[in-house]
């Protein structure tokens, strides 16, 4: 019958669909790996350049706002004033893009992200109102392909936290995380 052969080819679209989506998702991780891969290879400074952090976060926080806006999550990037650090723009997007991309997927709606920059420590805080992760696993969370418990459910690679490790490194920050109960927050203390 018609209404057979509808059902079977919107069976099949899925089918292309999901597909799709699983190949779409494979590709992210192969670039990704591809990324850290290229970034430890050619760990040489050459590239770098004086990179105003101000606009960096800016950016990263213009690229969220309309995510974080639907879950009901506001943040604005702190006053960084002519903080300069030496290496390279697109990493550096990179790595703050992923702290924050994680800050907005965990943490539920009206909850709360804050960005500040503490210059006496030069330290840059990004903190959440989300789960947290458990004391006991916080190193395993920057080793390639580790995801947490709660997390195997949704997209995701694994390789998020694994990329900032790689990229801080590179520009001699150093990155930890604490509790900010309730939620996470990661300290990016910064070289100068």
């Amino acid at each position: 019958s018609l209404r057979g052969m509808e059902t079977q080819d919107e069976t099949r679209q899925d089918l292309i669909e999901s597909a799709v989506r699983e190949a779409d998702g494979l590709l992210a991780t192969f670039n990704a790996l591809l990324r850290i891969a290229r970034i430890e290879a050619e760990a040489r400074r050459e590239g770098f350049a004086e990179v105003e952090l101000q606009s960096v976060l800016h950016d990263v926080c213009e690229l969220y706002a309309p995510v974080a806006e639907e879950k009901g999550l506001a943040f604005k990037p702190p006053e960084v004033a002519s903080l300069k650090i030496r290496g390279d723009r697109d990493l550096l997007f990179q790595m703050l893009a992923n702290l924050l991309d994680n800050a907005v997927k965990h943490t539920p709606g009206g909850g709360r992200i804050t960005i500040t920059f503490h210059a006496a420590s030069h330290r840059l805080s990004i903190c959440d109102s989300g789960p947290g992760i458990p004391e006991s696993e916080r190193e395993k969370v920057f080793q390639r392909f580790y995801r947490l418990d709660r997390s195997r459910s949704s997209a995701g690679s694994g390789l998020g936290l694994s990329l900032v490790a790689v990229v801080a490194k590179l520009h001699g920050i150093t990155v930890s995380l604490a509790d900010n109960a309730p939620g996470l927050c990661v300290n990016l203390n910064l070289p100068g």
